[in-house]
């Protein structure tokens, strides 16, 4: 989506894009910033559903979070689940998981109703890297 801003605003924000450019290259000059990582493309998700296959009503979500660099588990991130039908008009459902074993957690998900399910898995990494991903769950009976 593109939304063009009145031109007094573009200007402020051209200057502090600059500002922020000018910034960011005398980091770089100095040698003492790096870009930050992107968490996302360095965490592996692995998960499942209890019942599998998966039915209305509550259902239980294990989730394995692994460093891919250090082939680590993934200790004490705040992990967070919101569920939403693939159709509009329905109230998202949210649940907090919590850390059963390192790098694992587990979250009960209230699924209200039968159908295609998305569930979008949030973290906030213990080392302040934050970490999404969606997760498809068809044909909920």
């Amino acid at each position: 989506m593109h939304v063009r801003l009145p031109s007094a605003r573009r200007r402020h924000g051209l200057r502090s894009a600059g500002g922020f450019l000018l910034g960011l290259a005398a980091c770089l000059i100095a040698g003492g910033c790096q870009p930050p990582a992107d968490a996302a493309a360095q965490i592996a998700l692995e998960w499942t559903v209890t019942p599998d296959p998966p039915a209305a009503g509550t259902a239980r979500f294990s989730l394995t979070l692994t460093d891919t660099a250090t082939r680590q588990p993934v200790r004490g991130a705040e992990v967070r689940l919101e569920g939403n039908m693939s159709h509009p008009g329905m109230k998202p459902v949210f649940s907090t998981a919590r850390e059963v074993a390192p790098g694992r957690y587990e979250a009960p998900v209230e699924l209200t109703m039968a159908g295609d399910w998305v569930i979008l898995v949030d973290a906030a990494l213990a080392d302040g890297r934050s970490f999404e991903r969606q997760v498809s769950l068809p044909g909920v009976r």
